[in-house]
């Protein structure tokens, strides 16, 4: 017999799956268009249906693309792919748990790797913004994610690495209690 808390452990982890499968979906758009739209803005910068404006201090100071925009544009495209990669892979393991694989060797690796791609995604955005900032150039590239995001990002990739050396601890622990039972 299912406990009444296991039932609401198991509608909570499906509401998670429902919301990180909307923010998948919406990171996969993201990933399919801008792509195209890098390149589009490289080779054909008149047919972009939005002007790329680099502004100082608030004025706008050319209309046009420079190869630093371009270049800049690619490196937080992959930096993205990186996090989109991250949600991928929790999805993974929110499948898992659904099925009740809780200490396996996929979900503790999968813990790892997810931590790896949110800092690697994080480090590669943050070259373009220390790039700009270091050669004083006129292109100021601005990225928020949350109020302050300068510790809270690099903190979650962290705290999946260190998830998945618990997990690890702990099917180790259960592993050495089956033999001395």
């Amino acid at each position: 017999m299912v406990s009444y808390k296991s039932k609401l452990t198991m509608r909570r982890l499906w509401l998670l799956k429902s919301l990180i499968d909307i923010v998948y979906f919406f990171a996969i758009i993201g990933i399919i268009f801008g792509l195209p739209m890098i390149f589009m803005i490289a080779v054909m910068p008149n047919e972009v249906p939005f002007d790329i404006a680099v502004s100082k201090n608030g004025e706008i100071v050319e209309n046009k693309t420079s190869w630093e925009i371009i270049v800049s544009m690619f490196i937080i495209y992959i930096g993205y792919a990186f996090q989109v990669y991250a949600i991928y892979l929790f999805r993974k393991i929110l499948v898992l748990f659904r099925k009740r694989i809780i200490f396996d060797v996929s979900v503790i690796k999968n813990f790892d790797q997810m931590g790896k791609a949110i800092l690697i995604g994080y480090v590669t955005i943050l070259l373009p913004v220390i790039f700009f900032a270091l050669t004083s150039s006129h292109v100021e590239v601005k990225l928020n994610f949350m109020i302050n995001d300068s510790f809270l990002i690099p903190g979650i990739g962290l705290f999946f690495i260190v998830l998945s050396e618990v997990f690890q601890m702990a099917k180790d622990m259960k592993e050495e209690n089956e033999l001395t039972v």
